[in-house]
């Protein structure tokens, strides 16, 4: 049986195939697939923990860790080819933040956890964009799917069913509320990404956003009772269309709903 790790890859890949990106970053994910099924990729992970008590954090950047040595839990997704976003921890704006920087590039930052959506269920963070990816090429097509930050959700179903999706910021056409679907010809569904803020009025400052897990896949996959989120990554690229970016995140927090 495939671990979680390998059915993360194989999401990111049909999300990678359903959103047109670059040829040598489909062929980097195939190649990772293979050597993880054939243990040659990277060593196991341990399960994460189960989330304890609300308000969980699930991404804390108020000390600096090293990119290089991720604590455990940790990993981080890059392409062959593909240079990876340029990492950093800083203050900005009064607050302990993490600083994603993208130049015709890609990469994720994934955190393993073990959260169940029927007691935390609300997912809480900050973000800031300073950068704005700016391009001709249309973000609601794959060929201009370039985002300024991003946030990748991994699903476990209590039959064993996983499900991806990504809250995104988005460019120019999408705003607060919006779904943005692009086709996946290895599924039936389309892969969903949620906006939660866009729009050149709102950068150069911080934006706290709380959204509902179970409602958002309640909307993509029915009954959210007994779901598991797994997996949570920091994913911001610019490959696409060769553009630039910069972005911040603050504390990332999972917690029940009124607190």
């Amino acid at each position: 049986m495939q671990t979680l790790a390998v059915h993360a890859t194989i999401d990111v890949l049909i999300a990678c195939l359903a959103q047109g990106c670059s040829t040598m970053k489909r062929f980097a994910l195939w190649l990772w697939v293979i050597c993880s099924v054939s243990a040659c990729g990277e060593a196991p992970r341990s399960a994460a923990p189960p989330a304890g008590a609300s308000p969980y954090v699930v991404m804390d950047f108020s000390k600096p860790m090293s990119i290089d040595a991720l604590p455990q839990g940790w990993h981080q997704r890059t392409f062959r080819f593909v240079e990876p976003m340029q990492v950093s921890f800083v203050d900005k704006a009064g607050r302990p933040a993490i600083r994603l920087q993208t130049h015709d590039s890609a990469s994720m930052l994934f955190r393993d956890v073990n959260i169940g959506l029927d007691r935390l269920s609300v997912l809480s963070w900050g973000w800031f964009v300073e950068q704005p990816v700016i391009s001709k090429l249309d973000e609601l097509t794959a060929e201009g799917d370039d985002h300024p930050a991003r946030l990748y959700l991994k699903f476990l179903a209590p039959g064993g069913d996983s499900h991806a999706m990504e809250i995104i910021w988005g460019n120019s056409s999408l705003k607060a509320g919006d779904w943005k679907y692009l086709k996946s010809f290895w599924r039936s569904q389309p892969f969903p990404h949620y906006v939660a803020r866009g729009g050149q009025a709102e950068i150069g400052r911080w934006h706290d956003e709380r959204v509902d897990l179970r409602e958002l896949y309640r909307k993509q996959w029915g009954d959210p009772a007994g779901v598991q989120l797994r997996e949570v990554a920091l994913f911001c690229d610019t490959d696409q269309t060769g553009a630039s970016s910069i972005a911040y995140f603050s504390t990332i927090r999972a917690q029940a709903p009124g607190t």
